[in-house]
C-alpha cells in the first residue's frame, strides 16, 4: 500500500472515529439539562412611587409566567433605591418594606442577592465592630439572607455570594478571603461567584468621566480591591466557571482564563429616568446553568 492512500485511509477512519466520540459526547452532554436561573440587578426600588412598584412587580410576575420559569432568583444588591446618604429611618424602612411586599412575598422559587453599596448606611455601623453595619443586617433580614456571606448550592452548582463594601471601602475583608478559599478547596462542583461591584468588567471605560486623554482613572469603589488575587485564586481552582455583578447599570461579558465575569445591567435602567443610560435601557438576565459547568446567558430588556 502507498504511502498516500494509507494516509488517506488514516485519514478517513481516524476522522470517523473522532467524529462518532464527539457524538457520543454530545448526546451525553445532552442529557444534562440546565436549571433556569433569573439575574436582576440594580433594581433600585423607590419608596413614595407606587407607580414604580407596579411595574417591578409586573417584571417578577412575567419573569415566572414564561415557559420555563426562573428555578432560582439571584439579585445582585442595590435592590432598594438608597438608604445611604440623608434617609430618615422612615424613609429607609419604607424602602425595604416595599421590597419585601414588592418582589419577596410574590416569588414563587428560592432567592439569594447580595449587598449592594445603596442598600446600606455608611456611617450606621457598630463602633467597636467598623466591618458591620445595622443596615447590612436590616437588608440581610429583608433579602433573606443567612450572612453577609454565604454559600448556596442549587442545580448541581455552588453560589458564593460575596460582601464587596466595607466601612474600609470596596473589598473584601480578611475573613472573607479565607472562608472564599476554603469554600473553591470543598468539592467539585461548578462555582458561581456573585457580587455587587464587578471583578473584572469593561464597563468602566464605557464612563466618559474615565478618559482622562491619556490614560484611564477607575474610581475605587467600582471594582474590589486586589483583582489579581481573585484571578489567582480561580486559576488555582477552575471549578469557578461564572462570575455576576451589577453596580455599572451597564452589560459586559468578560473572560479570563477558564472564568466568565458577566456585568448585568440594572432593572431600573436609568435609575428609572427617562431614556436609557450610556445605551442601556432596563434589564435582566436569563441564565441557564448546566451541571457540567456549561452555561449560557440572555440579556432581556423589559419596560
Amino acid at each position: 500500500m502507498s504511502f498516500a492512500r494509507r494516509s488517506f485511509l488514516q485519514s478517513v477512519f481516524g476522522g470517523m472515529g473522532l467524529w462518532s466520540g464527539m457524538g457520543a459526547t454530545s448526546r451525553a452532554a445532552e442529557d444534562l439539562q440546565p436549571f433556569v436561573a433569573a439575574f436582576l440587578t440594580d433594581t433600585h426600588l423607590p419608596g413614595g412611587k407606587p407607580e414604580v412598584a407596579e411595574r417591578v412587580a409586573g417584571l417578577i410576575d412575567s419573569i415566572q409566567s414564561r415557559p420555563a420559569p426562573p428555578q432560582l432568583f439571584i439579585f445582585g444588591g442595590d435592590n432598594v433605591m438608597a438608604v445611604d446618604g440623608n434617609q430618615t429611618n422612615e424613609q429607609t424602612d419604607e424602602q425595604f418594606r416595599l421590597w419585601n411586599d414588592t418582589v419577596m412575598s410574590r416569588l414563587k422559587s428560592p432567592s439569594v442577592s447580595v449587598i449592594g453599596n445603596h442598600d446600606i448606611r455608611w456611617k450606621d455601623r457598630v463602633a467597636d465592630k467598623p466591618e458591620e453595619y445595622q443596615e447590612k443586617a436590616r437588608a440581610i433580614a429583608t433579602y433573606k439572607m443567612p450572612s453577609r456571606f454565604y454559600r448556596k448550592e442549587h442545580g448541581g452548582w455552588t453560589f458564593l455570594l460575596l460582601d464587596t463594601y466595607q466601612h474600609s471601602g470596596c473589598e473584601l475583608d480578611e475573613t472573607q478571603w479565607t472562608w472564599l478559599k476554603e469554600q473553591l478547596q470543598q468539592g467539585d462542583s461548578p462555582v458561581c461567584v456573585v457580587t455587587h461591584a464587578p471583578l473584572m468588567s469593561a464597563t468602566h471605560f464605557l464612563e466618559p468621566s474615565t478618559d482622562r486623554g491619556k490614560g484611564y482613572s477607575i474610581p475605587s469603589g467600582w471594582s474590589p480591591q486586589g483583582l489579581t488575587k481573585f484571578r489567582a485564586m480561580f486559576q488555582e481552582f477552575p471549578r469557578v466557571k461564572l462570575c455576576l455583578s451589577g453596580h455599572m447599570h451597564t452589560c459586559d461579558r468578560v473572560e479570563i482564563d477558564q472564568t466568565a465575569y458577566v456585568c448585568g445591567g440594572a432593572v431600573s435602567g436609568n435609575w428609572w429616568g427617562k431614556g436609557d443610560y450610556l445605551g442601556f435601557g432596563p434589564t435582566w438576565v436569563e441564565l441557564k446553568l448546566f451541571p457540567d459547568g456549561r452555561w449560557t446567558h440572555t440579556l432581556q430588556k423589559w419596560s
